[in-house]
């Protein structure tokens, strides 16, 4: 059986379970060269200016996970990241899972759909039960920094239903182009 090379490091579980569901497990980065090459130069070039900021044990970071690494880089760079450098990970895939949430769950609550209903929905459709990243946590991280907009589906909807007739009418003759304009013009 061939050897593993893999640099194993501490996450948030929400973060684990969203770079295992977009890069496997262990996870292999070398699909994406943006995050291979992200991922490669904090193993190439270490960064230790904060960890004296962040506690050796990192508390939020309570999951275990891995990254595939080639041979060459395990033995000329190593396997390990500083504290600094586990944060920045971290941080880098709490945005992507973040922005991705707010996404969803914006355009579900957009869409008339209950916070509690969005959330549930986002949860079972990305595979994010409560044991990686629970309800309430969404819900306050959405409420912070989420985009709770409503959109009107039918109005918009039937908006360019009516412009898209109104079109078709014009071209095949049935209606002038001023009464078209008219048409175009709510009063």
């Amino acid at each position: 059986m061939p050897e593993k090379f893999v640099v194993t490091l501490p996450v948030k579980p929400y973060v684990k379970r969203f770079i295992e569901i977009n890069y496997g497990f262990p996870a292999n980065f070398t699909s994406n060269p943006d995050e291979n090459k992200f991922f490669l130069s904090l193993l190439k070039k270490p960064d230790n200016s904060k960890d004296k900021r962040y506690p050796e044990n990192l508390f939020n970071y309570t999951t275990l996970m891995e990254v595939a690494i080639s041979q060459h880089d395990f033995y000329h760079y190593g396997w390990e990241l500083t504290r600094t450098d586990i944060i920045a990970f971290g941080q880098h895939f709490e945005e992507k899972a973040k922005f991705m949430m707010r996404s969803f769950v914006g355009v579900y609550v957009a869409a008339g759909m209950p916070i509690f209903k969005s959330i549930n929905l986002f949860q079972e459709r990305f595979l994010f039960d409560d044991a990686h990243w629970d309800y309430q946590t969404i819900k306050k991280d959405f409420y912070r920094n989420g985009i709770n907009a409503k959109i009107d589906f039918g109005k918009e909807i039937f908006g360019k239903i009516d412009e898209i007739l109104l079109r078709n009418l014009y071209t095949l003759g049935t209606i002038s182009k001023k009464a078209k304009t008219q048409y175009e013009a709510p009063e």
